[in-house]
């Protein structure tokens, strides 16, 4: 399960929730660039992940591939992972690999939204806290 979301400026919301297919990933794809595709200048993502679980290898590898696809319209991209350590070192090895240092992983939300937060909008800023703040 899936859902991409630009409801305010260049803020594009994420959820994923496990299983993840190779099928989901490319649909997500083609989401994601409709969502971004708009926009005037770099985006700035917000991805929950909290209800993610470890990715099968070739989900990973596509994930990889979407996101070093995408690196040069990234400003920054903060991804909220849950308690998990495996999957947070997967979602940290996704990241390394996606070929932008402007991405990051948070186990907490505020320090996701102080990450953001320097590089948004006021009206971004709320959306940003409505989207952290809403369940997943």
């Amino acid at each position: 399960m899936h859902t991409v979301r630009n409801q305010v400026g260049r803020l594009v919301e994420v959820r994923v929730a496990s299983p993840l297919s190779l099928g989901e990933v490319d649909e997500f794809r083609r989401e994601h660039h409709a969502a971004i595709r708009d926009l005037p200048d770099r985006y700035v993502g917000a991805v929950d992940l909290r209800h993610a679980d470890v990715f099968p290898v070739d989900v990973a590898q596509r994930l990889i591939a979407l996101l070093s696809g995408t690196a040069p319209l990234v400003e920054r991209t903060g991804f909220l992972i849950g308690e998990s350590a495996i999957f947070s070192l997967q979602i940290e090895r996704i990241l390394r690999n996606s070929a932008s240092p402007n991405r990051k992983a948070f186990r907490e939300p505020e320090p996701l939204r102080a990450f953001l937060g320097e590089v948004l909008t006021p009206l971004e800023r709320a959306r940003l806290d409505e989207f952290l703040g809403a369940p997943g």
